[in-house]
């Protein structure tokens, strides 16, 4: 078994610039465990923040040299001695245990993962597609479905606003929403309008060009029921009155500029609205990562374009996701060799 594995560590928080490519052991493989070969790592907003120090805080303490990444797909090469689920040389999509446990993240050749946050993929699913699944797709689940965010429940008549259509977790959430059968409004740059209705979008607004509240008026005069706004940070005027009587939104949390939560909370309280500010819970990861999958295999969605980096040139990578505006998902090209 090899001891060390290829990695992207950073050595102390700051620019991208930070990032080096070195040597690192391979972490040890405990009873409930997965030991996976990486084939691509999603990169995520979430990871220029830690890279940056915003999410100190929520690492242990002497956390360098640190290898980011929260999921990745690649192929099981061995498991901890309580897994039956997976097996050597299956193919398979994971989070990481970064948060939850503090171990090394999906910038390395090899990650170690417990079994509950680990799913297989379908043979027709390229390895590339299936890394932008875990993080992207399971913050869109929760930001509709769960009961303590969106609790939409599939069948519904509803009319509900995704703010910011065109990125990873939009990607997912306007698919997912006309899954469910909901009519779904959106905001986008008007280079991404195609790319947003061939999602399935009901109503595109270009927020450069148009006013969203005078175009949701237009579209639903009784207000939406929801808003899942994957951008936050103020980005939508007064989300407030976009909402019928009772309505929510749920607010991706940035983790950098959510604003006075608990203030903006109240006052959403105060106008007959919920607000929430959405954080993923890992309690039914491998499950909710389950159920994505099967419903791209039953065509239900597809899954959002990807631009890829080699590990190497992990700085350019998220130069350009802090950079904003991406379509789709970034992925870091860990092992060419495997598809």
């Amino acid at each position: 078994m090899l001891k060390s594995m290829m990695a992207a560590v950073i050595n102390q928080w700051g620019s991208a610039e930070t990032f080096e490519i070195v040597q690192r052991p391979i972490p040890e493989l405990e009873a409930d465990d997965v030991l996976i070969k990486v084939a691509f790592a999603g990169v995520n907003p979430a990871d220029w923040k830690m890279r940056a120090g915003y999410l100190e805080s929520a690492l242990p303490n002497g956390a360098f040299p640190l290898v980011l990444g929260l999921d990745a797909s690649g192929i099981v090469v061995a498991t901890g001695e309580n897994v039956v689920e997976f097996s050597e040389g299956d193919r398979v999509v994971s989070g990481t245990n970064q948060f939850t446990a503090g171990k090394p993240g999906s910038y390395a050749q090899y990650l170690v993962v417990n079994k509950q946050r680990v799913a297989l993929i379908p043979s027709e699913m390229t390895l590339e597609s299936a890394a932008t699944i875990p993080i992207a797709g399971i913050t869109a689940w929760q930001a509709l479905f769960a009961a303590d965010k969106g609790a939409l429940k599939k069948g519904e008549t509803r009319k509900i606003l995704i703010n910011g259509a065109s990125g990873g977790v939009g990607s997912f959430a306007v698919q997912l929403a006309k899954w469910a059968g909901v009519d779904v409004a959106t905001t986008c740059s008007g280079a991404n309008l195609e790319y947003v209705r061939s999602l399935g979008a009901d109503f595109l607004i270009d927020y450069k060009t148009q006013n969203i509240s005078d175009e949701i008026a237009k579209w639903a005069p009784k207000s939406v029921d929801l808003i899942v706004d994957a951008i936050s940070a103020d980005s939508l005027t007064d989300p407030i009155a976009l909402l019928k009587q009772g309505g929510k939104l749920v607010s991706i949390a940035t983790l950098t500029d959510d604003g006075d939560i608990e203030a903006s909370i109240a006052e959403a309280k105060e106008r007959g609205a919920t607000k929430i500010l959405a954080y993923v819970d890992d309690s039914r990861f491998g499950k909710e990562l389950q159920k994505l999958i099967d419903i791209v295999d039953a065509g239900g969605m597809w899954l959002p374009p990807t631009e890829p980096f080699e590990l190497n040139d992990v700085a350019r990578a998220h130069e350009k996701l802090e950079g904003g505006h991406v379509r789709g998902k970034l992925v870091l090209r860990v092992s060419a060799e495997l598809h």
